[in-house]
């Protein structure tokens, strides 16, 4: 086996060894199991998630949904919002139970800051996103996970 070949095999090895210690250590993946699964007024055990484009741009909600989805979400709802000038996308707690939407937001990469709570016993979904125009910003579009 020549020298490059053997380099060339020691720097993908290398390279696969960083990924899996960064996924698993560094940015293990957001949990969509709610943390209240145990409730007895919730049937499914994956967190709720209803997604509304509130910055006008076209596309940006299903991006959100199908990201969301691809990690074990239950996005149920995807809807343009009742504006399109949110500035910051931010993450609605609806059902009661704070760690959901923290869940959410930090699968999305939205600051803790944007995560507010608006209980709505009406509601069928546990957390709402709630786009802003920093979408681009986050994990959906920046690719990063």
């Amino acid at each position: 086996m020549s020298a490059s070949v053997l380099v060339v095999v020691v720097v993908f090895a290398g390279v696969l060894i960083y990924s899996m210690v960064d996924r698993l250590l560094v940015h293990p993946p957001a949990e969509a199991e709610r943390a209240d699964v145990n409730s007895p007024t919730k049937i499914e055990k994956v967190i709720q998630i209803s997604v509304r484009n509130e910055c006008g741009a076209k596309d940006v909600a299903m991006d959100f949904t199908n990201f969301l989805r691809r990690r074990g979400f239950d996005v149920v709802e995807t809807t343009n919002g009742s504006m399109f000038d949110r500035e910051f996308t931010t993450v609605v707690n609806a059902s009661g139970n704070y760690e959901n939407a923290l869940r959410v937001a930090e699968a999305l990469g939205v600051k803790k800051e944007y995560v507010i709570t608006k209980l709505d016993p009406q509601s069928y979904v546990d957390v709402e996103v709630l786009i802003g125009k920093d979408y681009e910003n986050l994990k959906p579009r920046t690719g990063i996970e």
